[in-house]
């Protein structure tokens, strides 16, 4: 028998605020994230954005780890407190807690000064949030790592899925976590052609979109099943109610342009959550800004939603886009308008490409009473995923 899952906490730490209040409050007042780039290494580019975590305050035993490692702890220390999994079983928690570059600035780091290095390695590796968590936080269930590049925290949130259908723990800490802000890094996608010029960052879905920016920053959710989660009176949040993971096995860089992949992944989010295409009232798209991917993931829409009245937009023009991080980030986001009862606009969308046929969210948001959201991300080799909240 299939189990009820529930969000009982979450925990955000983004470049538009420290927690889940200042980011949700600066998305929807139309607040600015912090970006600009510091460091003399940087000069190679020619004026050089991203989008960075500005104001928080670091334990004091943490100043030494990774930094994508810093913004995990935080995140999951709000989610953590939130669902008070303090008074739980400490063997019935697990983490699918992740990272898609791992600690990429600690082994660059290193690599500039090995014999200074340190233990690097316990930073490095995309697992390394997860067993941090377990030390920090002392729980000792299952620690898994989904890493699959800008759409590890939707892998993240189907992974504990399936531990908590399995019973193999009660709460499952999943999320992700992502600063890879480096030289070596941002000349990657430099080369690539998919990064924003423009000084506003990314424009998601507008006829004048150049590419992302890039950002950092960390999101988890905790999941329970619905019925203990209920016997402990932890707080409802929403209800996990769908999910699909899928690929698309064409091109490393772009997507399978008829955007079939793409819907394929959401119908079987649907199917999985036994709802149809009307249901959804809104849709936090992948929506990075650069041309081909939003022309296709617009193409997979249509052809799935239609003419509905289902509202869509990409809240990585207001954030940037926080790669690893940006699948969980914005899978909290979404949540939150079942909660919130408003839906964020896409920042910096002035003019919508008439290419894009979607149901694009009024500037300012919209105030509105929605029942059921999904949330999608994809990352680069192809990899895809859809998750569905509904209200408790």
């Amino acid at each position: 028998m299939a189990h009820s899952i529930v969000v009982t906490g979450w925990g955000m730490v983004t470049p538009l605020g420290g927690n889940t209040d200042f980011t949700w409050k600066a998305l929807m007042n139309q607040g600015k994230a912090s970006i600009d780039l510091v460091g003399l290494d940087w000069n190679a580019f020619k004026e050089p954005r991203a989008a960075r975590v500005r104001g928080l305050s670091i334990p004091q035993d943490l100043a030494r780890r990774d930094r994508s490692l810093q913004l995990g702890v935080l995140a999951v220390q709000e989610a953590w407190d939130q669902a008070g999994l303090s008074k739980m079983p400490k063997d019935r928690i697990g983490t699918t807690f992740s990272s898609s570059k791992g600690g990429v600035v600690s082994l660059l780091a290193a690599n500039s000064n090995p014999l200074e290095a340190g233990d690097f390695l316990t930073d490095f590796f995309p697992h390394a949030a997860g067993q941090l968590l377990k030390q920090r936080f002392g729980f000792c269930g299952p620690t898994l790592s989904f890493s699959s590049a800008c759409s590890t925290g939707l892998g993240s949130l189907a992974g504990a899925a399936e531990l908590l259908q399995g019973s193999q723990c009660d709460a499952v800490l999943a999320g992700s976590t992502e600063s890879s802000l480096h030289p070596l890094i941002y000349a990657a996608f430099n080369n690539m052609g998919v990064l924003s010029r423009k000084a506003e960052g990314a424009s998601p879905f507008d006829v004048t979109r150049d590419g992302f920016l890039m950002g950092e920053g960390a999101g988890v959710l905790v999941l329970e099943r619905e019925d203990s989660a209920r016997l402990r009176k932890a707080p409802l949040l929403a209800r996990l109610s769908g999910w699909a993971l899928g690929a698309d096995a064409g091109d490393d860089l772009e997507i399978e342009s008829s955007g079939s992949s793409i819907k394929g992944v959401i119908n079987r989010a649907l199917r999985n959550a036994g709802l149809k295409p009307s249901d959804i009232g809104y849709i936090n798209a992948h929506g990075t800004g650069t041309r081909l991917n939003d022309q296709v993931e617009s193409r997979a829409l249509f052809q799935v939603f239609g003419d509905s009245k289902s509202w869509v937009s990409s809240t990585k023009g207001a954030t940037g886009h926080l790669l690893g991080a940006a699948g969980s980030v914005e899978a909290v986001l979404s949540a939150m308008v079942l909660n919130q009862e408003e839906l964020p606009d896409t920042r910096n969308l002035g003019h919508p490409d008439p290419g894009c046929q979607v149901r694009h969210v009024e500037k300012g948001g919209v105030k509105q009473k929605v029942n059921h959201v999904m949330s999608l991300s994809y990352g680069f080799g192809g990899q895809l995923g859809a998750v569905i909240f509904s209200k408790v």
